[in-house]
């Protein structure tokens, strides 16, 4: 119908004017661009809007009128109002004009079996749909008929539901509307799908809806149709589910015209409608069709007749939160081979709550998860399992502004790998339903020895040693800061783009060489070390507190640490505030950026800008809330310092608590090895336990003495990042700087360079920057497990009693206080001195509240997460538990056992009561860490 010339009234799809939303509406326009695309459109044409302003012309005064006398809020009456309305549309003669120009164009498609739809003008925009609210008739056929059911689509633009819906949405102007009338497709097999899975909005999955005959009993839901999940990337079917398909609408077989809905027979409800060679055909005109719109998810209405698939409709997919979070996880080398992974794979919040946590910006997951590729690639080789790279099967995941971790990469490294008695300590990585498989494993005793002969060998740098090795090459080399260190403004701008993006690829890759010592020290040296000293604890050790001596053997630092030193020169400056008078005062009347714009007015301002600003110097790349470049550090933003300061003007020193925690330390290290070395054969245990302690804690040490070195080098990378978004806002090409952090490096590197999509690219930022608030403010929680991209209900937290959890243990010690849920950084000012804070995961910026609480509750992490390694030092009761921020209530009364994980929520703040609760569960607990005790359950990572 190219060739066909149009009337007044009447646009072929083909035609240049097919694509005017003013003339043809919504569902015209999209099928006349796909019709000049080329894609298979059934041929047709659309009755213009200026037909039906034509045809109302003489009673548009009385529907002004009539909708000047709406009750919206009257259904009955909004009815009754709107049918009067279709009725004065329905019944009135077309004008003579239109119906000729209708009739001849009908005439030349053939006297054929046609659909007609409404095309409204406010139709299959984003965000707003009007799917459904206006008529389409199937299987007409004849002028007349044509004619008449023009005349009703019309008339459907007043239904109450479409009055109002326009009416919601704040559509004010008079309505008009278009007809689409199109050669009706008898489809066999028909359906809809979604180029972006509207189930889980992965926008690298296509989900098709199929059923037999029309697709209409697909669309208005009468029937359960076959579902397949097709993978963009490669095209390759990842799932198929049988639908019932009790009914389909085909032509009435009596009248030869109209549809009917009839009962498929149970022999075809049994069979699917298309094969998979067939799904992946319509996956690839669906993706073909996305293509065409500019990369947005399309809702596609398909039919399939005699071998041919046909695009009847193509609408934008409205109503889902499309983040396009496959191409973060794609960007990354690693990770962009899809077939490392089934689709139903588990992945698990576990490991990354260890050691990447809070909110995930796509831009920091595109350089480091490749970085954690890179060094988990170099250990399993060293190690000699090199069959757990990442490569077999690919670790990491982005998911709504979190990163995820896959739980099969953790079951496949216990069973082969970690010997049986220490199993039971890595059990809380898998989800139960696998505990009894992997404890049962058979296991290698020979490779396993064979692997620190291997790793001291070959790797010594990731071994025995390899805090020695981080602290020569990477803490302490003058090479290392330098080639890392953050680069003045002045630098900056010197900077070419290329150079620009240039100094960024080798810092990344500086900095990823410093991931090798403690990723493999840490996850296989250090986690064997607390492994077997939890076993040691459990077999040999024959003290009164049995296996709860072991948190005592983890609780503080044998020696002074840089997490120590920031401590201290926190509070050796708010010190230094509290006991000025005019610098208090300052702060309680400028708690802001007006403190240090006053500053220097008092006597001792400028003293304390002097300390302050050779404090920045030494650490302005530390003091964020979470690892996320995207945070501000001290030497971004002064708030950094100033919110904690307030509330630590009067905490005493925290040196004297650091010391008697520390002696505490030595005397229990003593006490397990004078008990070991009593024994038969004690000096050989007595031995082994030495040197795993002192290599488990200057492993602990050094956990976070590893950040301060990372967080140098990320602070450059950070600043260089933002350079590039500063270029990209000045080019007009981004709206703010920190619009950068929510693309990956190559999205950043095409908004730079103008080569992006500009409608994709800020669809994209908009919904990350939206997901990753939600994390980063407590309003949503990223879910433990997903499946298929959709949360998954395993291993859900379970309430043991009526305000009492089970946790687990991380820092020795009980304490009944106060609990304070605090959702992020912003809300430190809300902790008192003594409370029990109640938090998500902490960092660095965190720690001026450790000197004001007496306990802190975890939702994520493990024993060597920051907040339980600083309550330890600090001496503070300490426990981990899933979603404790929800099952906590704020300002609860609550006491915290340390020992045995146990939070319990007081009824009452009377002593009295709370005594007598504590000693019920008290007693509950000891029976308990009887039967506890008869097996070694201890976290080690």
């Amino acid at each position: 119908m190219a060739d066909t010339v149009s009337s007044t009234h009447t646009i072929w799809f083909a035609d240049p004017a097919g694509t005017d939303h003013s003339l043809v509406g919504g569902k015209g326009a999209n099928l006349g661009r796909l019709a000049n695309a080329g894609f298979p459109v059934p041929p047709g044409f659309v009755v213009d809007t200026g037909a039906y302003l034509a045809h109302i012309e003489t009673m548009r005064d009385q529907i002004s009128q009539a909708l000047a006398e709406l009750s919206y809020d009257d259904a009955e009456a909004l009815e009754r109002a709107v049918e009067r309305i279709r009725d004065w549309i329905v019944d009135a003669d077309m004008p003579a004009h239109v119906a000729n120009e209708i009739s001849s164009a009908y005439a030349q498609l053939g006297d054929v079996y046609v659909a007609v739809r409404s095309s409204g003008t406010a139709e299959d925009l984003e965000g707003a749909s009007f799917a459904g609210l206006h008529d389409t008739y199937l299987d007409i056929k004849g002028a007349d008929n044509v004619l008449d059911a023009v005349k009703r689509d019309w008339a459907s633009l007043w239904t109450g539901r479409a009055v109002a819906y326009r009416k919601s949405g704040g559509f004010t102007e008079f309505p008009s509307i278009a007809v689409v009338v199109q050669t009706m497709v008898s489809s066999q097999v028909s359906g809809v799908m979604f180029t972006g899975n509207p189930l889980n909005a992965a926008t690298d999955e296509i989900m098709l809806n199929a059923s037999w005959g029309l697709g209409e009993a697909v669309v208005q839901g009468i029937t359960t149709p076959d579902e397949y999940i097709v993978r963009h990337k490669g095209f390759v079917l990842l799932d198929k589910t049988l639908g019932s398909k009790e009914v389909e609408i085909v032509r009435n077989p009596d009248t030869g015209h109209g549809t009917i809905q009839r009962d498929v027979d149970p022999p075809r409800r049994e069979e699917f409608t298309l094969t998979d060679e067939q799904a992946v055909e319509l996956a690839q005109i669906g993706a073909g069709v996305q293509d065409l719109y500019e990369g947005f998810p399309q809702d596609i209405e398909w039919g399939y007749a005699d071998g041919e698939f046909y695009v009847l409709q193509a609408r934008p997919v409205t109503g889902v939160e499309f983040s396009w979070d496959a191409d973060v996880t794609y960007s990354v080398q690693g990770n962009d081979d899809p077939e490392a992974v089934p689709y139903d794979n588990i992945w698990s919040r576990v490991f990354p709550e260890e050691m990447w946590t809070g909110a995930i910006s796509p831009l920091m997951f595109s350089w480091r998860c490749w970085g954690l590729n890179q060094c988990h690639s170099v250990g399993v080789h060293a190690f000699g399992y090199p069959e757990q790279d990442h490569t077999t099967r690919r670790l990491w995941k982005y998911h709504k502004g979190a990163s995820y971790y896959n739980v099969e990469a953790d079951r496949h490294r216990i069973k082969q790998s970690i010997p049986p008695q220490l199993r039971p300590g890595m059990l809380h990585k898998i989800p139960t339903m696998w505990h009894e498989e992997v404890l049962n494993a058979p296991f290698d005793w020979g490779r396993y020895l064979n692997m620190f002969h291997k790793v001291e060998m070959e790797r010594p740098d990731m071994g025995f040693n390899w805090w020695r090795y981080l602290q020569r090459d990477f803490i302490h080399s003058e090479r290392y800061r330098e080639a890392t260190r953050p680069r003045t403004e002045a630098e900056r701008l010197a900077f070419s783009d290329e150079e620009l993006k240039q100094h960024l690829a080798d810092a990344i890759r500086e900095e990823i060489s410093s991931y090798d010592p403690p990723w493999n020290g840490l996850l296989w040296y250090m986690g064997e070390a607390l492994g077997w000293l939890g076993w040691i604890c459990a077999n040999w050790y024959t003290g009164e507190k049995g296996l709860g001596i072991f948190v005592d053997l983890v609780t503080g630092t044998r020696r002074p640490n840089i997490v120590g030193e920031e401590a201290h020169a926190a509070w050796e400056m708010a010190n230094f505030i509290g006991r000025s008078p005019e610098l208090r005062s300052l702060l309680e009347i400028y708690p802001d950026e007006r403190f240090f714009t006053f500053l220097d007015q008092c006597i001792d301002g400028p003293k304390f800008r002097e300390m302050y600003d050779a404090y920045v110097a030494k650490r302005g790349h530390r003091g964020h809330p979470d690892r996320d470049i995207y945070f501000d550090r001290r030497a971004d933003n002064v708030m950094v310092d100033l919110a904690p300061w307030i509330g630590m003007l009067d905490e005493p020193d925290p040196r004297p608590k650091e010391l008697e925690t520390r002696a505490r330390l030595e005397a229990t290290i003593k006490e397990v090895h004078d008990n070991l070395a009593a024994q038969e054969g004690g000096a050989w245990k007595a031995q082994l336990f030495d040197t795993l302690i002192d290599f488990a804690h200057y492993s602990l040490e050094h956990r976070d003495d590893e950040r301060e070195v990372m967080d140098w080098s990320t602070y450059d990378i950070k600043l260089c990042f933002e350079e590039v978004g500063r270029r990209c806002v000045e080019r007009g090409r981004l709206r703010e700087v920190k619009e950068c952090y929510f693309l990956t490096m190559e999205e950043l590197y095409d908004v730079l360079a103008g080569r992006e999509n500009k409608r994709l690219i800020r669809a994209k930022i908009d919904a990350r920057r939206k997901n990753f608030d939600e994390i980063n403010t407590g309003e949503r929680d990223p879910a433990p497990f997903i499946v298929s991209g959709r949360p998954a209900p395993i291993d859900e937290p379970e309430l043991e009693g009526e305000g009492v959890f089970q946790g687990k243990g991380t820092s020795a010690g009980r304490i009944t206080g106060t609990a304070r849920v605090v959702h992020e950084l912003r809300q430190i000012g809300r902790v008192k001195k003594g409370d029990i804070l109640i938090v998500h995961a902490t960092d660095p910026g965190w720690m001026p509240v450790f000197s004001r609480i007496h306990g802190i509750v975890l939702e994520s992490g493990g024993l060597i997460s920051h907040g339980a390694i600083i309550a330890r030092e600090f001496g503070l009761p300490g426990a981990q538990l899933p979603g404790a921020r929800r099952l906590i209530p704020d300002g609860a009364l609550i006491t915290l056992n340390g020992d045995t994980g146990v939070i319990q929520v007081h009824e009452s703040d009377d002593p009295d009561v709370v005594a007598k609760e504590i000693a019920e569960l008290e007693a509950q607990a000891a029976a308990a860490q009887a039967e506890r005790d008869q097996q070694f359950k201890v976290s080690v990572f």
